[in-house]
């Protein structure tokens, strides 16, 4: 259905932005230099473009472009890394000035699912064996999932590095539910998947005859640590998953900026935000509410503090008290 105009000048910039949306999601060039988008608001005068405000989406690290004024605002993905930043823990070595505008709701979890075959019943004993397993990760470093990965095994003693030097091999993929990834999964030519997305790919693993693994005691409190929450995982998540497990949350789309931004601007980028969740596509059943964007709910964690400016437009609203 057509969208109600807002002006011309807003039409034309709706059309842009529809023509760009299309350039970043095309996969046609495996090296997708398209693939995050910024975006910039100000006034054209005397012939130049005047930028007031940047905003970008990308990998979390992001948040060092924001923290150094290069970008205004950024939307990243999972809200753990954020509240890294804010720490200075994980990838982070110091705190950047970062406070939260929103986050945007989506509820995941990691998976670490292994073949039953191969008589794993914990991330640790991968170590303890040395089992050569044939892997599935994502392809970018610098994806989240593999930071996530790269600590949880760490915490169980072991890297990547080791896993090739006992024989492992690593299918690497562009995205969750990669078909390269769901035939290995059905053909056995994989042993093991570690990834985010685990409704799309957990479930089809599970019938396949792999388990997934729950993370031990010492891995939940290096997550925890560093500012990385864990949560249950059940069969209402991967349907055949039998009883609950542990794993790192993948959860929540922070919206950040530094803690300078004007008051003003970071209330109006929420009003608009608010405005506009009607013609938004939501990672939730039902769309958004407010207080997922204030942090409340399970698919909108939030683990620093609220910019002021924004802190105000949700308690006006209704959402904080």
């Amino acid at each position: 259905m057509q969208q109600p105009r807002g002006g011309a000048s807003i039409d034309r910039a709706n059309a842009l932005f529809q023509a760009a949306m299309g350039l970043s999601a095309g996969r046609s060039d495996p090296t997708r230099p398209y693939r995050d988008m910024r975006l910039a608001v100000g006034a054209v005068e005397n012939g130049a473009f005047s930028e007031r405000l940047s905003l970008a989406t990308g990998a979390p690290d992001l948040c060092f472009a924001v923290a150094r004024g290069e970008v205004d605002v950024a939307a990243i993905n999972p809200s753990p890394f954020l509240t890294m930043a804010v720490r200075g823990t994980g990838p982070f070595p110091a705190p950047l000035p970062l406070r939260a505008l929103a986050v945007l709701p989506s509820w995941d979890r990691m998976g670490f699912a292994v073949a039953e075959k191969t008589g794993l019943t914990s991330i640790a004993e991968i170590a303890a064996r040395k089992y050569p397993l044939r892997l599935s990760i994502r392809l970018n470093p610098m994806h989240a999932s593999r930071f996530a990965i790269d600590e949880v095994i760490k915490a169980a003693g072991f890297t990547l590095d080791d896993l090739a030097s006992w024989g492992g091999q690593i299918q690497y993929v562009s995205t969750p539910s990669d078909e390269g990834r769901l035939q290995g999964m059905a053909n056995g030519t994989l042993d093991a998947v570690f990834d985010e997305g685990i409704k799309g790919w957990g479930p089809i693993a599970v019938s396949q005859g792999m388990r997934l693994l729950t993370l031990d005691e010492p891995t939940i409190q290096h997550l925890e640590a560093i500012g990385w929450p864990v949560g249950p995982l059940t069969s209402q998540h991967v349907p055949g998953l039998p009883g609950t497990i542990q794993t790192a949350s993948f959860s929540g789309w922070p919206i950040l900026s530094r803690e300078d931004l004007p008051d003003t601007v970071a209330y109006e980028l929420c009003a608009g935000l608010d405005a506009g969740r009607g013609r938004v596509h939501w990672d939730v059943d039902g769309g958004a509410r407010l207080e997922d964007f204030c942090g409340l709910t399970e698919a909108a964690p939030l683990g620093v503090p609220l910019h002021p400016g924004a802190e105000r437009y949700y308690r006006e609203h209704g959402c904080l008290a």
